[in-house]
């Protein structure tokens, strides 16, 4: 959800002058958006460890690359495509690393 206050504020300030109606809307649906996140991201604090979540917002950084490549035909680098990689391994191990901490702390229950 993040990840699309960025184009929001790009078609906003490229499309329309400063401080004219349609400057004013994309800007303000921006804020919106972050609200919303604001919200959500609390929400989501609530249930899942601060370190957990955190490694999820790396997802939006590659919502933002599909975004910006989707709507401003942006072009394509081979440095991004591994940035992508990176953060992509980076979640994955962080997820396999929790899933082997709860399958450990499991068999420790029951033994």
């Amino acid at each position: 959800m993040e990840s699309l206050t960025s184009p929001c504020l790009k078609i906003g300030s490229q499309n329309y002058e400063t401080f004219s109606p349609g400057y004013f809307f994309w800007f303000g649906l921006a804020v919106i958006i972050l609200g919303i996140y604001a919200v959500c991201w609390q929400l989501i604090l609530e249930r899942i460890p601060l370190t957990t979540a955190y490694l999820r917002r790396g997802f939006s950084y590659i919502l933002l690359f599909v975004w910006s490549t989707l709507i401003f035909h942006e072009n394509i680098t081979i440095k991004q495509i591994i940035g992508i990689a990176v953060i992509s391994l980076g979640m994955v191990v962080s997820v396999s690393d929790e899933h082997g901490r709860k399958n450990t702390s499991q068999n420790n229950a029951s033994q």
